[in-house]
C-alpha cells in the first residue's frame, strides 16, 4: 500500500516542478516573526501541494496535521513522520460523523453534506469518521502552545470559531478560510472583475471576523485564506 502513496507523491513533485514549498505567501509573513515553531494544520489535505505549512515544515517547524481523509494522512506519515498525523475531523461535538468525499484526496471533502454540492461538484462516497471539538483535541494531546493554527474545514470553520472560546483558539497566528458565499449566501455570485480589496472587504463583513478582531488583527490573505495575528 505504501508504494501507491510514494508513487502519488512522486507524481505530485513532478507536476509541481519539484517544488515542495506549497503556498508560501502566508508562511513567509509568519517566518518574519517566528523562525521555528509549531503548527496545527486542520484540513491539511497534502504535505506540499496547496499547503500553508509546507514551507514552515521545510524551515524546521513541526506539529499536528489533521484530515478526514485517511489517504491524505498516509501521505503525511510518509513525508512528515515526526509530526502527529491524525485521521479525524474537527466538529462542534465529539463522536462519529459522516464525511462526504469528492475523491480520496481532495480539497473540498467535508463533514458538511451540502458543501460539495454547493460548490458545483459531486459527493462520490461517504465514510464515518471520528470527530472532536478543538477544545477536546487540545486536551487529549495536551496542546498548550500553537504558533500557527490553520483551519480549513470546508464551510464549517465559521460555525466552529463562533462556538469556540478564545482560550481554545489561542495561537500566535491564525489562518481561516472563508468563501464569500458563506457570508452572503450560496446564491451569491462573485463579480468577474474583483476590485483590489475584494477578499478582505467581504471577510471583514463576516461574523467570524467580528468575533476574532477582539483578539486578532487581520494582516494578510491568499485569496480565501485569511491570516490573523494575535494582538
Amino acid at each position: 500500500m505504501k508504494i501507491k502513496f510514494y508513487f502519488k507523491l512522486i507524481k505530485d513533485f513532478v507536476r509541481l516542478g519539484f517544488n515542495s514549498d506549497g503556498i508560501p505567501k502566508l508562511p513567509k509573513v509568519i517566518l518574519k516573526s517566528i523562525k521555528t515553531g509549531t503548527y496545527m494544520d486542520i484540513g491539511c489535505y497534502h504535505p506540499f501541494k496547496e499547503s500553508h505549512t509546507a514551507l514552515l515544515f521545510k524551515k524546521g517547524w513541526s506539529g499536528i496535521n489533521i484530515d478526514i481523509s485517511k489517504e491524505s494522512i498516509s501521505l503525511f506519515k510518509i513525508l512528515r513522520p515526526n509530526d502527529l498525523n491524525l485521521n479525524i475531523g474537527l466538529a462542534l461535538k465529539n463522536g462519529k460523523q459522516k464525511a462526504y468525499f469528492e475523491k480520496n484526496i481532495s480539497t473540498v471533502s467535508s463533514l458538511d453534506k451540502t458543501h460539495i454540492k454547493n460548490i458545483g461538484r459531486k459527493n462520490k462516497f461517504i465514510r464515518n469518521v471520528n470527530v472532536y471539538t478543538l477544545k477536546k483535541i487540545r486536551e487529549i494531546y495536551n496542546i498548550k502552545k500553537i504558533d500557527f493554527l490553520k483551519m480549513d474545514c470546508e464551510s464549517l470553520d465559521n460555525k466552529i470559531i463562533l462556538k469556540s472560546d478564545f482560550k481554545t483558539l489561542h495561537c500566535r497566528f491564525l489562518c481561516v478560510e472563508l468563501l464569500p458565499q458563506e457570508v452572503f449566501g450560496w446564491k451569491f455570485r462573485e463579480p468577474l472583475n474583483k476590485k483590489k480589496n475584494y477578499y478582505k472587504d467581504y471577510f471583514k463583513k463576516s461574523e467570524v471576523y467580528k468575533k476574532l478582531q477582539k483578539r486578532f488583527k487581520l494582516i494578510n490573505n491568499y485569496k480565501y485564506a485569511f491570516l490573523l495575528k494575535k494582538r
